[in-house]
């Protein structure tokens, strides 16, 4: 598949199929993010793997758009040392996009939660209890991910010239 058809493909899935998806298609998607650009190649990203259903349940109540993550057979909980890097947040931007497009690109579906929110703590905090995630990482997101149950309609996006405000 070419990368351009990927990226236009790509659809946020919030549902899965019963199938669990073998760990090493999910470790893939996680080798795909370290390959993200981050600012002076600090690499910032750390992540857990959850596949206990018991937790996956707890993290879907991290915030009220979390909730479809009870259906994921795994969550991928993207994590930031914020002492690694003066952009840890955008690194990290690029470093999910990547996992995202490599699931898609593999057959696997996903759609990723916020956990960070720039004026609360109450979702890191949730998250880090849940997981005991150490104090020195950021929560970023935690993503679902498995065989995709449903195949949402194509994306409607801004046209060339609305997007491109001006040429100089």
């Amino acid at each position: 598949m070419d990368i351009f058809d990927i990226i236009k493909n790509r659809r946020s899935i919030r549902k899965y199929k019963d199938e669990i998806p073998p760990e090493d298609l999910i470790k893939k998607c996680i080798e795909a993010a370290l390959y993200a650009p981050s600012a002076r190649n600090s690499q910032p990203w750390y992540f857990i793997i959850v596949k206990e259903k018991d937790k996956i349940a707890q993290l879907s109540k991290a915030q009220p758009y979390t909730k479809f993550l009870e259906g994921a057979p795994y969550v991928i909980v993207a994590l930031a040392d914020e002492k690694k890097s003066n952009h840890w947040l955008e690194d990290m931007g690029c470093a999910i996009m990547a996992l995202l497009l490599e699931a898609h690109s593999i057959g696997l579906g996903a759609c990723w939660g916020a956990i960070y929110h720039p004026d609360s703590m109450e979702r890191e905090n949730h998250v880090r209890q849940v997981l005991d995630v150490p104090k020195n990482l950021r929560i970023i997101a935690c993503i679902g991910i498995g065989y995709p149950d449903e195949t949402p309609s194509s994306k409607k996006i801004k046209s060339l010239d609305e997007a491109i405000i001006k040429i100089v």
